[in-house]
């Protein structure tokens, strides 16, 4: 259980330090401040580069059929908040890090920060299968179905019992998968791609 924390913890660390508040997609991609993402995961020197996503705010988006949630990191950060409590109520769990908050609610994690009083949304965190992506992938899907549904992960990596499966996309997010005995144990949609 330690361990699992502290990959969760460097994740969201590497997650947010990829994210600048208050920057347009276009001023972070576009910099040459050496903020951008290297794609290397095999440092074999090869750069690849991201995907492209069809519909980026439907790639982004994640719906539950158990509860009328329909949310995408992309979407207004206090309507999301807002939906969200008024679905489940005020935050079971609440961790403020400077700028950056994560509200927990129901087995789904929000990050974001706040910027001039305005809420941009950084990462959905999902730990349960009453959620699933745009792409039907939820908790307990298999590596295989992660495959079909998105293709050969663009970093791929064992890290002790879990399994990790990147996808970055040119459109400015990224999604990672963490699985362990060949399901997903949770899912994450980044604004970034890092």
């Amino acid at each position: 259980m330690k361990k699992r924390f502290l990959v969760m913890m460097m994740t969201m660390v590497m997650g947010l330090s990829m994210v600048a508040c208050g920057k347009s997609n276009d001023d972070f991609y576009n910099s040459n401040c050496g903020c951008g993402v290297d794609y290397d995961c095999d440092d074999d020197g090869v750069v690849e580069t991201g995907l492209k996503a069809e519909d980026a705010h439907t790639e982004t988006t994640i719906d539950s059929d158990v509860f009328d949630i329909h949310i995408s990191v992309m979407d207004d950060g206090d309507t999301v908040l807002d939906r969200l409590t008024e679905e489940f109520g005020d935050p079971t769990n609440t961790e403020v890090n400077d700028n950056y908050h994560t509200d927990t609610f129901d087995d789904i994690s929000v990050t974001y920060c706040e910027e001039d009083g305005k809420k941009e949304l950084i990462e959905f965190k999902v730990m349960s299968d009453r959620y699933k992506t745009s792409k039907g992938i939820t908790i307990g899907s298999t590596v295989d179905d992660v495959n079909a549904a998105y293709g050969e992960a663009l970093c791929e990596y064992d890290e002790g019992d879990e399994h990790y499966m990147n996808y970055f996309y040119d459109d400015g997010f990224s999604i990672y998968f963490t699985c362990a005995n060949g399901e997903v144990i949770t899912y994450q949609i980044v604004m970034g791609r890092g």
